[in-house]
């Protein structure tokens, strides 16, 4: 008689075979994942500092870029893109609120305390340029970081470090 199968042997060695090479994959494949979602934050940033700088030139209104914003959220790695309404009147955009960093997660992006303006909003004026100047990093668990830099003509450039 000629059967057909697998006995239960066989295939308690395949299943052990995949549970060892899913083992193996595991951490390639989460640091994989941390690497997209930090390159990901580097360039959300690097946009929304084009888009703040697009507006101020297109509306011919001053846009900053606010960092620590306590009206923004509790969370220093949050930003949010506020218009010059005259004066020292600044309207927030809610659209434009993002948060960098999930405590507890996978993933936890933060920007560098080092990281020049410390705290001080990125202002883009009329024409475009920018004040003050400076380096964004932006750091994941694992130590990996990026860097976004601004230059006083408003050009945004992404590194990866």
């Amino acid at each position: 008689m000629n059967q057909r199968g697998f006995t239960a042997t066989e295939l308690l060695i395949a299943i052990i075979l995949l549970v060892i090479v899913s083992a193996a994959a595991t951490p390639f494949v989460l640091g994989t994942i941390q690497a997209y979602r930090l390159r990901g934050a580097a360039w959300q940033v690097a946009g929304d500092l084009r888009l703040a700088r697009q507006k101020s030139v297109s509306w011919g209104k001053s846009y900053r870029f606010t960092f620590k914003n306590k009206n923004a959220s509790s969370d220093p790695n949050s930003y949010l893109i506020e218009r010059n309404e005259g004066g020292s009147t600044w309207t927030s955009d809610p659209a434009n609120r993002i948060y960098l960093q999930t405590p507890g997660g996978p993933t936890y992006i933060m920007i560098d305390p080092s990281s020049t303006p410390s705290g001080t909003p990125i202002v883009f004026s009329a024409n475009g340029t920018v004040t003050p100047t400076g380096t964004i990093k932006l750091i994941d668990g694992r130590g990996k970081s990026y860097e976004i830099v601004i230059n006083s003509v408003g050009r945004v450039r992404v590194t990866k470090l």
